[in-house]
């Protein structure tokens, strides 16, 4: 269903991610689909997010419409779905969860314990080539963060051996981190979507050693599997990386 960020658990915080196994959900949204509006029945994914919270000890958390974009929402209170444009979702508030949904974009879990602040990123390439975890480092340091000690969880997403993309993204992406992370293969140009955000983080002041990163591929990852939106062809579910600031 989930694993637990180990990085944010050492330092008292509770970060989760989650897979597809688990849930109610059928067909193509089998079975811990996570998202809405996707042609999953809303009920399913009402008790889906349910068995998550328990499972994780997590409160409802707050969501926002991802659009690929910079956005910001600063968030506090119960948990709700936000109809606003967000990729980046902040809070200062204790007791107060964030989450962002992902189908092969990279989701980002930030928080410095001290100053009291954490954030959930979406990064797609799109979010990638705007910077957007730079932007949201950025902000987090608005309220009071210091960069050298924010921990960042890098979860689940497409892969280097599975993302595929044309050279004017790999370039783009390459460019808004100061690192090639392009890759050529059987003809075929592949980027590195996490070692991006990766360099970004390091760019931005935060420690190598403050940097956790998931092994999993959403595209062809089978124990545990994911929902993929390239892989399954735009028809598929959405996992939830989610934190609650203690």
């Amino acid at each position: 269903m989930f694993y637990t960020s180990k990085l944010m658990a050492k330092h008292g915080i509770n970060a989760v991610f989650s897979d597809r196994d688990g849930g109610v959900s059928e067909g193509a949204f089998s079975s811990l689909n996570l998202g809405e509006g996707l042609g999953d029945a809303s009920e399913y994914v009402v008790q889906n997010l349910a068995r998550l919270c328990r499972a994780s000890a997590m409160p409802a958390p707050h969501q926002a419409k991802q659009v690929h974009g910079i956005q910001i929402l600063h968030c506090e209170g119960d948990g709700v779905s936000h109809q606003r444009d967000a990729d980046i979702l902040i809070t200062t508030h204790s007791g107060v969860a964030l989450a962002v949904r992902t189908a092969d974009c990279l989701p980002i879990i930030l928080v410095d314990v001290e100053a009291g602040v954490a954030a959930a990123v979406h990064a797609g390439w799109r979010g990638t080539v705007q910077k957007v975890v730079s932007i949201a480092i950025d902000v987090m340091c608005d309220k009071g963060a210091n960069p050298a000690q924010i921990l960042a969880s890098l979860g689940p997403s497409i892969a280097s051996c599975c993302f595929a993309v044309n050279a004017e993204v790999a370039e783009a992406l390459s460019q808004s981190c100061g690192v090639d992370v392009r890759l050529n293969q059987g003809g075929k140009v592949f980027a590195d979507l996490a070692k991006a955000n990766r360099h970004q983080l390091l760019g931005k002041g935060v420690q190598a050693s403050c940097i956790e990163m998931s092994p999993s591929c959403t595209h062809c990852s089978e124990q545990p599997s994911y929902f993929s939106h390239r892989r399954d062809c735009g028809k598929t579910g959405r996992q939830l990386a989610m934190i609650s600031l203690s």
